[in-house]
């Protein structure tokens, strides 16, 4: 069964990004990682085990097996050794809410993704040339590059994109509807979750202002909407942010934290590793001032 057709103008609207393809062990085993922000995504199980808890339950996963990510939050542990084949992604509709959210975090065998397995490596291969082997923080970089290259790894996700989109019908996972809802409230609540300025606490009541909501309300709203809590949303505006100062910018990390909303240096790259697994000095080194 197939998604419902809809207006090219409605696709178009789509905030479309691939954010890495990698291929290698994974960059920390043997301990539970805290609870993470991730994207969509999917890997493929090389070597190794691993467990994602995420929604409540918690999945096994060995090697010969893949795993559809949700966008969202989760812990994860993986064995020593464990190597994956991974993409992730963003695929939003206008306002951040996920185009797939519902019944992902699942796995699968080896026969119902073969054909994402085999995409996947045409991907790999496109964007990383004659290597075997590219580690997660070497998959992020975003390189700075000739359009002409850009467009052939664009063109190239894209390909893949169609794959995965194909192995989530077998599945039975349809994308989310996108929003009809005409609740002004809602999409001025929206509205101000991205205008929120990132240096400073953020309150569901203060930003449910003038809209007569509590903020259970505004909680629940937004949580339907997004696919997950305005915090974490929040928290992924800010780390996109955080990449994208240390890889554009020469300001002072010191500047960098202060803007983010953190009042000491060290909170800052505390956070920033957590989520990334390497801090803002080791990322802004390996980036130089041009990738992302």
């Amino acid at each position: 069964m197939s998604s419902a057709p809809l207006p090219p103008a409605v696709w178009q609207s789509l905030h479309f990004e691939w954010l890495w393809v990698y291929q290698g062990f994974v960059p920390v085993t043997e301990r539970w990682s805290d609870e993470i922000t991730v994207p969509a995504g999917w890997f493929w199980v090389e070597s190794g085990s691993g467990r994602i808890q995420a929604g409540g339950r918690e999945i096994r996963l060995k090697a010969g097996q893949s795993f559809f990510t949700a966008p969202g939050t989760r812990r994860q542990w993986f064995a020593e050794g464990t190597r994956l084949l991974s993409v992730g992604f963003r695929c939003q509709w206008p306002g951040g809410a996920p185009v797939f959210q519902t019944g992902l975090n699942i796995s699968a065998k080896a026969p119902r993704s073969a054909g994402l397995l085999a995409s996947t490596q045409a991907l790999f291969r496109s964007v990383h040339g004659r290597k075997r082997e590219v580690n997660y923080h070497e998959g992020i970089a975003a390189i700075a590059k000739p359009i002409t290259d850009w467009c052939q790894h664009e063109a190239a996700f894209r390909q893949w994109f169609v794959e995965y989109l194909r192995t989530l019908q077998r599945l039975g996972i349809q994308p989310q509807p996108p929003a009809t809802t005409q609740d002004r409230r809602l999409h001025g609540l929206v509205r101000a979750l991205h205008e929120w300025p990132l240096d400073q606490p953020f309150h569901l009541r203060k930003l449910a202002e003038g809209s007569t909501l509590g903020g259970r309300r505004v909680h629940d709203l937004l949580r339907a909407h997004l696919g997950m809590t305005a915090q974490t949303w929040l928290e992924q505006r800010r780390l996109r942010t955080a990449r994208d100062r240390l890889s554009l910018e020469e300001t002072s990390l010191k500047e960098i934290a202060f803007g983010l909303g953190f009042r000491h240096p060290p909170h800052f790259t505390a956070w920033f590793k957590r989520h990334t697994g390497m801090t803002p000095t080791a990322f802004r080194a390996g980036q130089g001032v041009e990738g992302a």
